[in-house]
């Protein structure tokens, strides 16, 4: 499977949710601070749109994502909406009208989900992805049905779609189950999408409440980052990095402007120490 990016290893994307999705004025001018090359949207926010499309281009970036599609495995499905996630349909419509390489996509189920499910599930996905010529991604993250590296690996591998990969949300591998190690046997091309971030030194008490709103700039945690992305490049991912920093207290004292330049700096930190 080859993917077809705009983006290369090395550039940096900025997930609007890291800056709490700020009208598109203000994320571009904090991307653009930042050095970042592209960004990923939370469709919810930023919906199908001509002219917001062409305020991204004209800025000089590029939509990495679109984040995030619920999916639902197995059976019982209540229907929509899920959580504040958009509609499926209303996703695919951003990253068609927006330009987006990739959807990214979260796993959900009434109990649990066997990984013929999930693979069904994702080949659906798949499918509707290359009807409008985009690729889909899988992010695992224990609280999800399929929970560890190797079998999500596993999973997307099994739907025999070639623009299915997998989403590597660092936060996820870090807090398990698995580890980066995993990724040594794990074929690089089907790392579709990185999400950097670190994480503390000591485990939160509420890890889904710190999910959203503690995650710590790259280099200022206690991962070692650089070891995690030369695994992953090494295996032969060409996936940008996309900075996915959910610091509610950093944000509000630092502003977007301000964030961005932090992370984009701090990460380009990280990147040199990998490639050294």
């Amino acid at each position: 499977m080859l993917w077809d990016m705009a983006l290369g290893p090395y550039d940096l994307v900025l997930s609007s949710g890291t800056l709490d999705n700020p009208p598109i004025e203000v994320l571009v001018e904090a991307a653009v601070a930042g050095g970042f090359a592209g960004l990923t949207l939370w469709p919810a926010v930023y919906p199908a749109d001509q002219a917001l499309g062409e305020r991204i281009r004209d800025a000089g970036l590029a939509v990495a994502d679109m984040d995030a599609v619920i999916v639902w495995v197995g059976p019982d499905d209540p229907g929509g909406p899920y959580y504040e996630e958009a509609p499926r349909e209303t996703v695919f419509e951003a990253a068609a009208a927006l330009g987006a390489a990739g959807v990214n996509s979260l796993l959900v189920c009434a109990g649990s989900a066997t990984r013929e499910q999930a693979t069904e599930a994702m080949a659906d996905l798949a499918d509707q992805g290359a009807s409008v010529g985009v690729d889909v991604f899988m992010e695992f993250s224990r609280s999800r049905p399929i929970p560890d590296p190797r079998t999500s690996a596993e999973v997307v591998a099994a739907t025999g779609r070639a623009n299915c990969g997998l989403t590597v949300d660092f936060w996820h591998v870090h807090y398990g189950p698995g580890d980066f190690a995993d990724f040594d046997s794990i074929p690089g091309y089907l790392v579709g999408a990185i999400q950097l971030n670190d994480a503390p030194a000591d485990a939160p008490d509420d890890l889904g409440w710190a999910t959203r709103y503690r995650r710590c700039v790259p280099g200022e945690g206690v991962m070692d980052l650089a070891s995690a992305l030369r695994i992953i490049r090494a295996a032969g991912s060409g996936a940008p990095v996309t900075l996915e920093v959910f610091d509610s207290d950093r944000l509000e004292a630092m502003g977007p402007v301000g964030f961005a330049r932090l992370l984009g700096d701090a990460t380009r930190r990280v990147l040199d120490e990998a490639r050294g």
